[in-house]
């Protein structure tokens, strides 16, 4: 199984390709991307925003620091290190 993602701002323009991609090809169509690579993704007229709140839970799990506290640790803008 392949995973294809295509976007664009010309509606007709994505069906015509939707529908010449089920014809050659045995296709689902999901629908709207929710999650790409553990990422989350929300669509919205406004804009497409990402959040890796998932991924990062799953990582603190995987080493056991699920319960460690949470600290704020800005960064300095323009630091180089």
């Amino acid at each position: 199984m392949d995973d294809l993602i295509f976007t664009g701002d010309d509606e007709q323009m994505m069906l015509e390709f939707k529908k010449s991609m089920i014809k050659v090809f045995n296709m689902t169509d999901l629908g709207k991307m929710r999650f790409f690579l553990g990422i989350k993704v929300l669509q919205q007229a406004n804009g497409i925003y990402t959040c890796q709140q998932k991924y990062a839970l799953e990582v603190l799990k995987r080493f056991g620091m699920e319960e460690n506290n949470a600290v704020m640790n800005p960064m300095v803008p323009g630091f180089k290190a």
